[in-house]
């Protein structure tokens, strides 16, 4: 099942790696979702691949193998009648108090199917308050009718308890604002509390003065729209305005310097540059990222970039 985690990291990469103005409404959490997401949730990503899918730069690069890879389900698609390619239409990730989190993975999904081909693969399974657990490494997975609960142990019981809960418990208030400034027609988004230690777990690294300063990162948002290109807004809230300033200017600084290294070996680099812009308000930074499709394409030749001084 690690079709499932494949499509959640490609899709916050998309973003992280890419706001114009979007129609001046705002988003709001997906109802499926939310009766799942405990009130101890402090961040969520929703991913509207259905959305992504549609978008013509998505289909420009489905379609180039050479950036996207041979991707064969094999034995999958032919026991569920399921392909994850044209199947999953939503993907939500909470994450919960200490390093538990949960994957909602929304679309066709045939539940009997699904579990007749977990057991044929002989997956370890429990019954937890009504539901089984299947075991597959250090994940866990619940499936339903069109849904499936992916996650550590942990989570996922803390999310099958939730389900007990008469209706929706409450999303902290904080968090339920930071999700009405997300404008609609995005199809990746994200609030929270955010630590150097988050980053670490999905995977981000970089130089250690950074990392120290990003120790005062509290919170921010995230919202990404895709057509023919990306438009997107990462706006981070720092504990004080010294730290926010500092990370601003590092980034203008990196942006800078890598313009100068580039300008003469691949000028249209230079241009994708261009797009993204930081800009600080007190303890708020933020970066805006407005790209042509064309430009993305290019990046895929980056690869055979000579790289300055070597």
């Amino acid at each position: 099942m690690k079709w499932v985690l494949g499509v959640s990291v490609i899709a916050i990469v998309m973003g992280w790696v890419a706001i114009m103005t979007i129609p001046a409404a705002t988003a709001s959490i997906d109802d499926a979702s939310l009766k799942f997401l405990p009130p101890e949730t402090k961040g969520i990503v929703f991913i509207d691949v259905a959305g992504l899918r549609n978008a013509p730069l998505v289909q420009d690069v489905l379609k180039d193998k050479n950036l996207v890879g041979q991707r064969d389900w094999g034995d999958f698609v032919a026991a569920t009648g399921m392909d994850p390619e044209r199947d999953i239409d939503k993907v939500t990730i909470g994450q919960l108090e200490g390093k538990d989190g949960v994957v909602i993975v929304q679309g066709r999904i045939d539940k009997f199917k699904i579990e007749q081909f977990l057991k044929d693969k002989g997956k370890e399974s429990q019954t937890y308050l009504g539901q089984t657990l299947y075991h597959d490494g250090k994940n866990t997975f619940v499936i339903m009718n069109n849904l499936v609960l992916l996650g550590q142990l942990n989570g996922v019981k803390k999310v099958v308890d939730q389900m007990q809960v008469p209706g929706s418990s409450p999303l902290r208030t904080d968090l339920m604002a930071a999700i009405q400034t997300i404008d609609v027609g995005n199809q990746i988004w994200g609030v929270g509390d955010f630590s150097v230690g988050d980053l670490s777990n999905l995977g981000v690294r970089g130089p250690a003065p950074a990392l120290e300063m990003l120790k005062s990162l509290k919170s921010g948002t995230y919202q990404m729209h895709v057509d023919s290109g990306i438009q997107a807004r990462a706006v981070g809230n720092f504990t004080d305005v010294e730290s926010a300033k500092n990370i601003g200017d590092l980034v203008r600084g990196a942006l800078a310097v890598a313009k100068l290294q580039i300008a003469q070996q691949q000028p249209d680099v230079v241009k994708l540059l261009d797009g993204i812009q930081v800009t600080n308000s007190g303890s708020t930074l933020t970066l805006r990222i407005d790209e042509s499709g064309e430009l993305l394409k290019k990046l895929k030749d980056l690869r055979s970039m000579p790289i300055p001084g070597q």
